[in-house]
C-alpha cells in the first residue's frame, strides 16, 4: 500500500476508512467528506474495534476517526488504529472544538494529525498531507464561453419564468461539470438534464440568507472521475444559483407589491389592465365571453367625512372581500381606484353550466354582495351599515367592445348611468338602449 500521495493523479484514487464511535455523527460528517473528496472510496465503521478490524484487513490510504471523549480506552483505541494494517496509512482524528485538547493528546497514541469539525477545506487538506489547490492551475475547471452564454440565457428568465429558469440551470450544471446527468431541486420544483440522477456522485446545497432552498446533484462524467476542482466548481455554481433564485424570488415579491393595493389587499389597476389584456387575447382566440363590472360605494365620501378615514378603509376592505368571497377562483376582483372596484368574469374553457354565462353571473354576485352589506357591521358605523349600498356598470366582450380600454369605458358609462338612475343598482349599456338590471 502506498502512503498518501503528494500529486493530484494518485490523490484521485485514495481509499478512506471512516471510524465513528457512534452513529449520531455519521450522516453529516460522512456527506461532508464525500462532497469534498467525491473521487475517494469510503468504508465506514461504527466502533473503534470494528475500525481496527477493517484497517487490519485492508490497505487504506487514510484512516479518519472521530474522537469520542466518553470512550474509556480512547488512547488504546487510537493506538490500535495506528498499528492495524500497514504503518504507511495516514491516521487523522476529527473532533469538535471542545474536545480539541483531548485530540491533541491522542497524537501521542500514534495519530498523524487532527482537524476540527465542521471542516475548513484548507485545514483538512493540510492535515491529510495534500498539496494546496491552486485555483489558477489548469487542474481546476474554469467557466467556458458556452457556460457563460447559458448563464446569460438563464438570467433572462428571472422575470416571471421560473420553470424555464430551473431547466436552464439544470442544463448549465450538466455542461459545467461534464456530467451525464444533472438535477436541480428548489423547494417543490425539479428540473433534470441528460440522464436520470438516481445515484448522485456530487451534490451541493442551494443556500441563501433565508436558509437552504434546494440542492443540485450530478451523476458520473463520461470521460473521467471528478476532481477536487470539479467539486469546488459545483459548490461555486451552487452559490451562484442560490443567489439567482433569491433574486428571482425578490423580484417576484416586488412585482406582487407593485400589483397589489395596499389598503384592500386586492390586485390594483395595473394588474387588472395587464391581466384583462391577456384574458381578451384568450377570448379572441377561443371565442370566449368576458364581462367587466365596475362598481363603487354609494356616497362613500360622506361615510369618510362622518366616521373618519379608518372606517372608510374598513368599508373598502369589507366590500372587496365580499366580492372576492362570492366570485369564482378564475374571476378577478381588483381595486380600481378610490372607492371604485372592477370585477372580470370569464370562463377559461368556456361556460360549463348555464349559470356560468355572462352577464348573468355578474348580476347574481352583485345581488349577493348587496344583501351581505345589509348584514355586516363595520367599526364606528354600527347599525348604519345598512345604509351601505353599491352601484355598478356592466360591459361584455365581444358585444359591447373588443378592446380593454373600450370595454372599461363602456362599463364606466353604465356605472354613471346607474348613479343617475338612483344608485343602489347595476346598469348595462349594450347595443340595445340603456337597461336597468335591478336595484
Amino acid at each position: 500500500m502506498a502512503s498518501i500521495p503528494q500529486d493530484q493523479t494518485t490523490f484521485l484514487s485514495s481509499e478512506c476508512l471512516l471510524v465513528y464511535p457512534g452513529r449520531s455523527a455519521t450522516p453529516q460528517l460522512g456527506s461532508d467528506l464525500k462532497r469534498r473528496f467525491p473521487q475517494w472510496q469510503f468504508t465506514e465503521s461504527f466502533s473503534y474495534l470494528q475500525g481496527i478490524v477493517e484497517a487490519a484487513s485492508h490497505d487504506f490510504d487514510v484512516v479518519m476517526a472521530v474522537v469520542d471523549p466518553t470512550h474509556p480506552q480512547l488512547h488504546q483505541a487510537v493506538a490500535g488504529l495506528r498499528s492495524a494494517g500497514s504503518s504507511k496509512h495516514r491516521l487523522l482524528l476529527t473532533c469538535t472544538p471542545d474536545t480539541e485538547p483531548l485530540a491533541r493528546r491522542m497524537l501521542g497514541a500514534g495519530a498523524d494529525d487532527y482537524v476540527l469539525y465542521p471542516f475548513d477545506a484548507r485545514e483538512l487538506d493540510q492535515a491529510l498531507g495534500l498539496p494546496p489547490v491552486d485555483t489558477s492551475s489548469p487542474g481546476v475547471p474554469s467557466a467556458t464561453m458556452e457556460e457563460l452564454q447559458q448563464l446569460s440565457q438563464a438570467l433572462e428568465c428571472l422575470a416571471g419564468r421560473p420553470k424555464v429558469l430551473l431547466q436552464r440551470i439544470a442544463d448549465l450544471v450538466r455542461l459545467a461539470l461534464g456530467a451525464r446527468g444533472a438535477i436541480v431541486v428548489v423547494q417543490d420544483a425539479t428540473a433534470t438534464s441528460g440522464e436520470a440522477v438516481n445515484s448522485p456522485v456530487l451534490s451541493a446545497p442551494l443556500t441563501t440568507a433565508a436558509g437552504t432552498i434546494g440542492q443540485i446533484s450530478v451523476i458520473e462524467r463520461a470521460d473521467r472521475p471528478y476532481s477536487p476542482g470539479d467539486a469546488a466548481k459545483l459548490e461555486h455554481y451552487a452559490s451562484v444559483i442560490a443567489n439567482l433564485f433569491a433574486a428571482a424570488s425578490a423580484q417576484e415579491r416586488w412585482h406582487q407589491l407593485a400589483m397589489t393595493d395596499e389598503c384592500s389587499g386586492l390586485p390594483n389597476r395595473r394588474f387588472l389592465h395587464e391581466k384583462l389584456d391577456l384574458i381578451l387575447e384568450h377570448a379572441v382566440r377561443d371565442h370566449l365571453q368576458v364581462s367587466v363590472l365596475l362598481f363603487d360605494v354609494d356616497d362613500f365620501k360622506s361615510f369618510n367625512d362622518r366616521f373618519g378615514h379608518d372606517t372608510g378603509d374598513q368599508i373598502i376592505r369589507t366590500v372587496g372581500n365580499l366580492f372576492r368571497k362570492n366570485c369564482r377562483e378564475q374571476d378577478i376582483v381588483a381595486r380600481y381606484g378610490g372607492d371604485e372596484f372592477a370585477v372580470v368574469f370569464w370562463d377559461p374553457h368556456g361556460p360549463r353550466v348555464a349559470g356560468s354565462e355572462h352577464p348573468g353571473c355578474a348580476l347574481t354576485v352583485f345581488d349577493r354582495v348587496k344583501a351581505a352589506l345589509r348584514e355586516v357591521r363595520i367599526g364606528a358605523l354600527g347599525d348604519q351599515c345598512a345604509e351601505l349600498t353599491i352601484s355598478g356598470g356592466l360591459a361584455t366582450f365581444p358585444w359591447d367592445a373588443s378592446k380593454r380600454e373600450a370595454l372599461l369605458a363602456k362599463a364606466d358609462q353604465a356605472l354613471l348611468s346607474a348613479k343617475r338612475g338612483g344608485k343602489n343598482r347595476i346598469y348595462h349599456l349594450g347595443v340595445k338602449p340603456e337597461r336597468d338590471l335591478g336595484c
